[in-house]
């Protein structure tokens, strides 16, 4: 459970905790989001979430709750809508693809109504990005869904006048759903958070055209100080050393690889300490029959009390059987 001091941060619960954990925190949830077996929720100023990934392990649903200690006030622009404690932004969105549509015109039209949403509402700097949609990985007019997607995305960057650069993107993930829309959420703020790239990889935005017609738009990391805590947000984080895909069929190493990537990253903060802070993960996996063998690497990583949530997806590029993204939290110096 959240700690006294703790003002803004994350949970994952399952299908006995989450009802009371809301009404608990009722006014001071920001977001939630679903992933399994639906579960019936308590009425909030945004309906949740729900993404057609299956959990793996135990129960049949995990639940993501953002929440803070500051009152959250519902908010809605132009038929989206979203919630905000006063110093975050979280809004949410979801676009079906009707026939004739691709997922190249739906990414656009999905990041133009982001950034004016954003822009209305005065929180202009995008920190951290979630993206769901299915058949990730199948083509669709001669390019991979993912790759059109990026081109989608970038159009929308361009458009809005924010550069496929560091200073624009934010921390970001990109996973496949088993059926349903293209689903985004994300988090905004009035100022920039501090973005970290992984000195062992490319940076995305840098990623050379054998990866498609438009490069992906995120930063490795982001740290932000955000309610009194200070926030480490890590992008989806594979077995990708340069900017090519390590191990290939082998998702072991591609495990030991993924972990030295997010290591890496959280080096760079300042005084790292896991003793004094909160660590939450989502780990993704192509083949369930991997969970044992990764959820073991992960737990020596990083100790029973890191907190980690397995879910069954495909990755963005075919040749990755696992991704993990993470949250670190600690109470701001």
């Amino acid at each position: 459970m959240q700690s006294p001091d703790q003002q803004f941060g994350l949970q994952y619960l399952d299908a006995g905790e989450i009802g009371a954990y809301l009404e608990a925190h009722r006014g001071h949830v920001l977001s939630v989001i679903g992933f399994g077996r639906k579960l019936p929720l308590p009425p909030l100023g945004c309906a949740p979430l729900w993404i057609d990934i299956p959990v793996l392990g135990a129960g049949d649903s995990s639940v993501e709750v953002w929440s803070s200690d500051a009152q959250v006030t519902s908010c809605e622009h132009l038929g989206m809508c979203g919630t905000t404690d006063g110093t975050v932004l979280f809004g949410c969105l979801s676009l079906e693809q009707h026939a004739g549509d691709t997922l190249e015109q739906l990414a656009e039209q999905a990041y133009m109504r982001i950034f004016g949403f954003i822009d209305h509402f005065g929180y202009p700097k995008l920190l951290r990005v979630w993206h769901y949609f299915p058949q990730i990985n199948d083509e669709e007019e001669g390019l991979e869904r993912y790759r059109g997607f990026n081109v989608g995305r970038h159009a929308a960057f361009a458009a809005n006048g924010r550069v496929a650069g560091e200073e624009h993107a934010p921390a970001a993930s990109a996973l496949g759903s088993n059926s349903g829309s293209l689903v985004i959420y994300f988090m905004a703020g009035k100022q920039y958070g501090k973005a970290v790239e992984n000195p062992r990889q490319v940076s995305a935005y840098h990623y050379p055209q054998q990866f498609g017609p438009r490069s992906p738009i995120f930063v490795r990391a982001m740290s932000a100080t955000l309610g009194g805590q200070y926030c480490f947000f890590i992008s989806g984080t594979a077995s990708i050393v340069g900017y090519e895909t390590l191990h290939q069929g082998d998702a072991e190493k591609q495990t030991v690889e993924t972990l030295l990537n997010i290591r890496t990253l959280l080096q760079q903060i300042p005084h790292y300490d896991p003793a004094q802070g909160r660590m939450l993960l989502k780990v993704y996996l192509r083949h369930a029959a991997d969970l044992a063998m990764v959820r073991d690497k992960v737990q020596a990583e990083f100790g029973a009390a890191c907190e980690a949530v397995y879910l069954h997806s495909n990755i963005c590029r075919s040749d990755l059987l696992l991704e993990i993204e993470g949250a670190y939290f600690r109470a701001a110096p």
